[in-house]
């Protein structure tokens, strides 16, 4: 078979979330393209993260290249600025952020191909029937980051306990667990009442995505780039100082989720459907 586009898409190791990206667009790629190595690419998808000298030197010596763009305000350089270069030479950028509305907060001009949309949801996360053990879903890689310890002592005055995706965090009615499959994670998911949307400063947060469709209610910051997304289907509460946060969380939790509707997760399933999201990718390109 003659194939039209050899693509090379390789994700930063360990990262479980730009796996499921990866994996979504290989899955739901055009017959035409051919995943291979870099060294052999017509085209390499970039996973941007941060790094923005890295990356930017790295796509000045590829042919073609596309970007998907997962952090930018949080990242050392936010500034949409020295981002351009690389923007402006991709086939394509992709990100759940509304770059050309921050580019315009900026004063720049958003003279690149742009591609706007969330990330999406595999078939496998579906409600079990199980009980409601824990309060919320949380994950990170450490306790201070993502929210974490603002869940676990919000959920300690309430006397309930978390289920934190992660290393061992030695915390009293934490239960903690990775290197899980997505089947049970699945179940874990539908034994939470909440799952946790609480990244600081920017993000998307898939666990916000799984979890609903297992039977948690998102709870995020009430922040555009959350709004954006997921306006409807979670609650929301500012994101203010760590002990506010905390507070917003004990109310939260002592009025118990409200349970997710086969509607919502309808709705969810539509908004957050991988081949819809993942075509218009390769459609932009």
């Amino acid at each position: 078979m003659n194939y039209g586009l050899k693509v090379s898409m390789s994700p930063p190791r360990g990262n479980r979330a730009i796996q499921r990206v990866a994996d979504a667009l290989a899955k739901y790629k055009p017959a035409h393209v051919q995943i291979t190595d870099e060294a052999n690419a017509d085209l390499v998808i970039l996973h941007v993260i941060g790094r923005q000298d890295q990356v930017t030197s790295k796509a000045k010596g590829l042919k073609r290249y596309a970007v998907v763009q997962y952090a930018l305000r949080s990242t050392l350089r936010p500034s949409t600025k020295g981002w351009l270069p690389l923007w402006r030479g991709a086939e394509v950028v992709w990100s759940y952020y509304d770059l050309k509305a921050l580019c315009a907060e900026d004063g720049e001009k958003a003279d690149f191909s742009f591609y706007h949309s969330a990330l999406g949801v595999e078939k496998i996360f579906k409600p079990g029937k199980l009980k409601k053990k824990y309060i919320m879903m949380t994950n990170s890689h450490s306790y201070l980051t993502e929210s974490v310890r603002e869940v676990v002592l919000a959920a300690q005055r309430v006397n309930r306990s978390v289920f934190y995706l992660g290393p061992e965090l030695h915390q009293p009615h934490v239960v903690c667990k990775s290197g899980i499959t997505d089947k049970e994670l699945a179940e874990m998911y539908s034994k939470c009442e909440f799952v946790s949307g609480l990244r600081r400063v920017e993000g998307f947060e898939l666990p916000v995505v799984e979890g609903l469709m297992c039977g948690a209610r998102p709870i995020c910051f009430d922040r555009p780039h959350y709004r954006q997304w997921f306006d409807g289907l979670a609650e929301f509460i500012p994101e203010t100082p760590r002990d506010e946060v905390i507070n917003n969380l004990e109310k939260l939790f002592k009025s118990g989720a409200r349970p997710v509707t086969e509607t919502e997760r309808r709705e969810a399933a539509q908004r957050f459907n991988w081949e819809r999201i993942i075509t218009g990718f390769w459609n932009s390109i």
